[in-house]
């Protein structure tokens, strides 16, 4: 297992360029029904003012000048950081307790969920941020409930997992691939879990920095014509939201999914699931199924070029994609390497699905 998951960290290593160390705690558990493996990360509350600022200085390519500068306008806060205006899900009362996420807003306040993100301390490395010491920066656990293949070479074999491409999904989960929408969808009325919890059920969370960096790419069509009645920033649960450098279309068709509770089923953080015969988008498409091999697409890398991390080739409106077969045959990891990860991989007990029957968190 820990020779699969250090073919992973290697592929990361090899497309992204960023002179930074990502420290990630892995092992196997049981986890829960269809869920083959789960990310938790560190984070940090951050001015989007900065970040903003931070994915220009650090930008490198095609996809990071189109990105910066279209990222989403700021609005002057006295004594504070800029603010963005953006659609969220609605709330229950009048007085804005308890996400409904049958309803959205305009949220334009210029309250903290505005002006704030909570972004994963591996994405703010790359953005150039400093200070996070040696702790760990995310901890991926895979289900040990689930037969795996650990070698692509030779193909994934029908009853089994290819447990590099749950490897890579969950690793690119602590790199920053991750949405907010999640938070608004477990607290939201009607089917969130926490959503009649009396800890939770009347939240409001405009005071809270609730997005993460990729939400800033994160944008729908406005069906409801709210602000300006144009595409806008969109960080509500449910609808066709979709992936955008250039704050107008979407980019290679790269649709997010919109919510495991309230939304299509999928937590947010992922792309839009394929359908069944049709490719799936890529390495962050939320479920895989036995015998299936997986991909990394240009659309995933460009999310992450987007998000500050940059790559080695560009991934510009480029159809290259990298199988997990081809990605396991290149591997070749440097000795140090190999002991970093093999010490990092203890038992133990953002989550991939088997589709049909397992899922990425």
């Amino acid at each position: 297992a820990y020779t699969g998951f250090s073919i992973a960290a290697d592929f990361w290593g090899r497309r992204l360029t960023n002179n930074v160390t990502i420290n990630l705690d892995v092992g196997f558990k049981q986890l829960g029904d269809r869920i083959l493996g789960q990310t938790s990360s560190s984070s940090s509350v951050v001015p989007i003012e900065i970040v903003q600022g931070q994915i220009a200085a650090v930008g490198n390519s095609q996809i990071d000048a189109i990105a910066a500068a279209n990222l989403p306008g700021l609005r002057p806060v006295a004594g504070d950081y800029g603010a963005l205006d953006v659609i969220t899900s609605g709330y229950k009362l009048p007085t804005g307790e308890g996400v409904d996420t049958h309803i959205r807003v305009l949220d334009n306040d210029l309250s903290g969920n505005n002006a704030y993100l909570d972004a994963n301390n591996a994405n703010l490395k790359a953005l150039g941020f400093t200070g996070f010491g040696d702790s760990a920066d995310g901890s991926i656990e895979f289900s040990n409930q689930y037969k795996f293949d650990f070698n692509p070479g030779d193909g994934i074999a029908s009853d089994s997992i290819d447990f590099i491409s749950v490897a890579i999904h969950e690793i690119g989960h602590a790199l920053g691939f991750v949405s907010g929408v999640d938070i608004y969808d477990i607290l939201g009325a009607p089917k969130g879990p926490l959503a009649e919890d009396p800890d939770f059920a009347l939240l409001n969370l405009n005071d809270y920095a609730v997005a993460s960096v990729l939400d800033l790419y994160r944008y729908s069509d406005n069906p409801e014509g709210l602000g300006d009645g144009g595409v806008m920033l969109d960080w509500s649960v449910g609808g066709n939201p979709f992936f955008s450098i250039d704050g107008q279309n979407p980019y290679q068709a790269g649709y997010f999914s919109t919510g495991d509770y309230n939304g299509d089923a999928n937590q947010a953080s992922h792309w839009k699931d394929n359908m069944s015969g049709f490719a799936s988008l890529g390495m962050m498409d939320p479920t895989v199924a036995y015998g299936q091999m997986g991909r990394v697409t240009s659309l995933d890398l460009a999310a992450f070029d987007a998000m500050g991390w940059n790559l080695d080739y560009d991934a510009y409106n480029s159809g290259r994609a990298f199988t997990t077969k081809e990605i396991y045959l290149a591997a070749v990891p440097e000795p140090a390497t190999w002991a970093m990860l093999i010490a990092g991989f203890f038992a133990t007990g953002g989550a991939i699905r088997r589709r049909r029957g397992a899922v990425f968190a």
